[in-house]
């Protein structure tokens, strides 16, 4: 047992906000913080993929991405795009014909970025890649993103509510015990699915609010923007309802989010 003043000390970086690309969102403190989970959730396509990227590629720190929902091929032109300039059939059309030089030397930038392609990861799956990380490296690393929630295996029978908040439980311990700063990916429910609508923290697939610090839900408020609504936030405004909305320039053709 400790004091506070002795437990914040022994706890390290733990709640230090990891590199933040978006001014806006900076000043309204929605921050990525080390040891803690966080979630993103949002329709298909609306740009929660984007957002989780953008946010691995520009904090620079030792990331470990778990690419469930997408394929390498996938993400090998999302990211490329990103960092390209270039819109994805683009960079689709340079694969196909073996026009990739270019674009490799875009991606050897991102060498602390890892990858993980299971599709349907265990939790044991997931804790033993980030215990051989720790292993090969020698310390853990400093983000982890899940893409998405709803594609991990979670080593119990029920499938449902249960299911998805024991997946969280277990993100949310091992951003505690590793440090790193956890983002975790999810869906809406149908109603929110379309992404017209800012989505409140009700809208949740499974309602699994509980153990993330900050949860911010997106959808579309117009053509070439990005809503984010901050539904829960432990380090600042939040608003369960809503109704406090912030926006970012979307391209999502070149996978580009930008104040």
């Amino acid at each position: 047992m400790y004091v506070l003043q002795r437990a914040r000390a022994k706890s390290g970086e733990a709640g230090a906000p990891l590199p933040m690309p978006f001014k806006r969102l900076a000043r309204e403190q929605v921050l990525f913080r080390r040891g803690q989970l966080h979630l993103i959730a949002a329709g298909p396509g609306v740009g929660k993929s984007a957002l989780s990227l953008t946010l691995a590629v520009a904090a620079r720190v030792e990331t470990l991405y778990f690419s469930a929902d997408s394929d390498a091929a996938t993400q090998y032109e999302r990211t490329a795009a990103m960092l390209s300039g270039r819109e994805i059939h683009e960079i689709a059309a340079m694969v196909e014909a073996g026009e990739t030089r270019y674009l490799d030397s875009k991606l050897a930038s991102l060498r602390k970025l890892r990858w993980c392609f299971d599709s349907s990861p265990s939790l044991d799956t997931i804790e033993a890649h980030v215990k051989c990380w720790a292993y090969v490296y020698g310390t853990y690393p400093e983000m982890i993103v899940l893409d998405n929630v709803g594609d991990v295996s979670p080593d119990i029978e029920d499938r449902g509510h249960i299911a998805l908040e024991s997946v969280m439980d277990f993100l949310a311990d091992m951003a505690r015990k590793t440090g790193a700063c956890v983002i975790a990916l999810h869906h809406l429910t149908g109603d929110y699915d379309d992404g017209a609508s800012a989505p409140p923290l009700s809208a949740l697939k499974g309602k699994i609010s509980k153990k993330p610090s900050l949860v911010l839900n997106l959808f579309r408020p117009e053509e070439g923007k990005l809503g984010v609504v901050v539904a829960k936030n432990r380090h600042g405004r939040p608003d369960p309802a809503g109704q406090y909305r912030l926006a970012l320039n979307s391209d999502l053709a070149r996978m580009l989010l930008t104040d």
